[in-house]
C-alpha cells in the first residue's frame, strides 16, 4: 500500500467490466455512476466536470456464498497484475482463471477512471498465452482521443495505431516491442515517457490498491506507516489514536519499541536482502519494531502487546491506515468481507468515518452484513449490488437500483425475502 500522508488529486473509478473470469461468464459491469437520486449526495458524490458524470465513493456488493462477489474484486487485482507485476518471459502463459476451465474463450477487462481531471478508457482481451487486444483512450478537454490502439492480427502480429501527437518514433518504436502477454500500459514504466499512457500507468500504481482478503492481518499497514521516516509521524499516530478513541477501546497511545539486533541472528533471505542492499561504506544494521497498546483504565494503565489484542481491535487499528489512505491518498481500495471480525457498530462507524470525512477516494467491498443494508446514512440503493448464481453456475450482477425500490422501502428486509436475489436457495434442516 502506498505510504500517503498529504491531499493530492482526485481520482476515481467510473466502471469495471469483466468477461470469462472464474465464476463470471458472461461480461459483467459495476457501475459507480451516480442515479439522479440526491439521497446523501453531498457526501457520497463526486463530480465530474468534463466529461459531465457524478460518481459514487462506494460499492458494496451482497450475494450466497459461491455467486461471484469475490470474484469480481479478484478480477479487478488481475487488471491490476497485468499493469504492475507483468510476466517477463515471453513463453508463460498468463494464467487466467476462466470459467469452467474454457481457457480457449476470450477474457476481457474495461475499465474507465479519472485521472488528473480527464477521464481514460481501458481495455484488454486476452488468452492464455497472449494479448489479443488492447486499447486506450482518453478525454482532454471531455472529447474521446486515442491514446493508443495494439490488436494481434493471426500470421502478422500486432497492429499499431499511435496518437502521433503524443509520442516520439523512438518511444513508439521501443513498446512496439512489448511481448506477446505484457501490456503496453506495463511497458510504458521502463521508459522515460510524460504522456496520458504514463499517467494511465501511474493510476494503476498509485491509485488502485491490492484487494484486502478477510484472512490477511492488516496490522504491518498500520505498523509500516507509523515507523516510516518519510511520513509525518506524530500527525499519523494522531489521526489512529483518535480513531481508536472513537471506537472505544480505552487506549490511551501507541507504544513502539526499537531493538537493534545481530544481523547473523536473521534468517539467511532477510540476511542477504539487508548485505545486498546495505550503502557502500556504512555498517548494515538490522532493526526490530514491538509494537503494543497502553490502555487507559479508571485506576491504571497497562501496557498490552499488538499480538494479544483481540482480532477486532488489530483488525480495526490495521482499517486506521486504510481509512488514512481512503481519506488523504484518494486510493480505490478492494475489501473482501469488510465485516471480517468486526462488530456491526464498529463496521458502521469505519464506513460513517470515511464517507463523511472524505472529498475523493473509492471503497469497493463484499459483505454478507445485512444489518448495513438497513443503515441510511451509509446507503444509497445505486451503490448497493447483487450477485446471483444464473442456471450454469455463472455470475451475474444486478445493481438495487434497477429494481423499483422506492426510499421508504428497508433493503435489507427485502434482500432477506429474497426479492432482491442474493439468496442461498437452502433445503430442508433434516438429515
Amino acid at each position: 500500500m502506498q505510504n500517503y500522508c498529504i491531499f493530492i488529486e482526485v481520482s476515481m473509478i467510473i466502471s469495471f467490466s469483466v468477461q470469462n473470469f472464474r465464476s463470471i461468464r458472461e461480461k459483467i459491469t459495476l457501475d459507480f455512476r451516480a442515479t439522479s437520486d440526491k439521497h446523501q449526495q453531498e457526501y457520497f458524490v463526486v463530480d465530474i466536470p468534463k466529461p459531465k458524470m457524478r460518481i459514487l465513493k462506494m460499492a458494496m456488493i451482497y450475494g450466497a456464498n459461491a455467486s461471484g462477489k469475490t470474484s469480481i474484486l479478484l478480477a479487478l487485482d488481475f487488471f491490476r497484475k497485468m499493469v504492475l507485476e507483468p510476466l517477463q518471459d515471453k513463453n508463460a502463459a498468463l494464467g487466467i482463471p476462466a470459467f469452467a476451465r474454457e481457457n480457449d474463450k476470450v477474457s476481457s477487462f474495461e475499465l474507465s477512471f479519472w485521472q488528473k481531471d480527464i477521464v481514460y478508457d481501458y481495455q484488454i482481451s486476452i488468452l492464455q498465452n497472449a494479448i489479443l487486444s488492447e486499447e486506450l483512450f482518453y478525454y482532454p478537454k471531455g472529447k474521446r482521443a486515442e491514446v493508443f490502439i495494439r490488436k494481434l492480427v493471426p500470421n502478422k502480429g500486432y497492429e499499431y495505431h499511435w496518437n502521433d501527437k503524443l509520442f516520439k518514433k523512438s518511444t513508439k518504436d521501443v513498446l512496439e516491442l512489448t511481448i506477446q502477454n505484457q501490456t503496453i500500459l506495463a511497458k510504458i514504466a521502463s521508459i522515460e515517457d510524460s504522456s496520458p499512457l504514463q499517467d494511465a500507468h501511474n493510476w494503476f500504481r498509485f491509485k488502485l490498491q491490492p484487494i484486502l482478503l478477510p484472512n490477511m492481518s492488516l496490522l504491518r499497514y498500520t505498523n509500516e506507516l507509523l515507523i516510516n521516516q518519510n511520513t509525518n509521524q506524530k500527525a499519523i499516530k494522531s489521526f489512529i489514536l483518535a480513531i481508536l478513541n472513537k471506537a472505544d477501546f480505552w487506549i490511551k497511545d501507541i507504544n513502539i519499541e526499537e531493538q537493534v539486533m545481530d544481523i547473523e541472528d536473521a534468517s539467511p533471505q532477510i540476511r542477504d536482502s539487508i548485505y545486498r542492499n546495505a550503502i557502500p561504506g556504512k555498517v548494515p544494521v538490522l532493526v526490530r519494531y514491538d509494537f503494543g497498546f497502553v490502555h487507559e483504565l479508571k485506576d491504571e494503565n497497562f501496557l498490552l502487546d499488538m499480538e494479544e489484542e483481540s482480532m477486532g481491535t488489530q483488525r480495526f487499528y490495521g482499517l486506521g491506515a486504510i481509512l488514512l489512505s481512503l481519506i488523504h491518498g484518494g486510493v480505490c481500495m478492494p475489501i473482501d468481507e469488510i465485516e471480517s471480525s468486526l462488530h456491526n457498530d464498529l463496521l458502521f462507524h469505519f464506513i460513517a468515518m470515511f464517507l463523511r470525512n472524505s472529498k475523493q477516494g473509492q471503497l469497493i467491498f463484499t459483505s454478507h452484513n445485512t444489518a448495513l443494508l438497513n443503515e441510511k446514512e451509509i446507503i444509497r440503493r445505486d451503490c448497493v449490488w447483487i450477485t446471483d448464481r444464473k442456471a450454469d453456475g455463472s455470475t451475474e450482477l444486478t445493481s438495487v437500483s434497477d429494481y423499483p425500490v422506492r426510499k421508504e422501502h428497508a433493503i435489507d428486509s427485502l434482500f432477506k425475502k429474497g426479492l432482491l436475489g442474493g439468496k442461498p436457495n437452502l433445503g430442508s434442516i433434516e438429515l
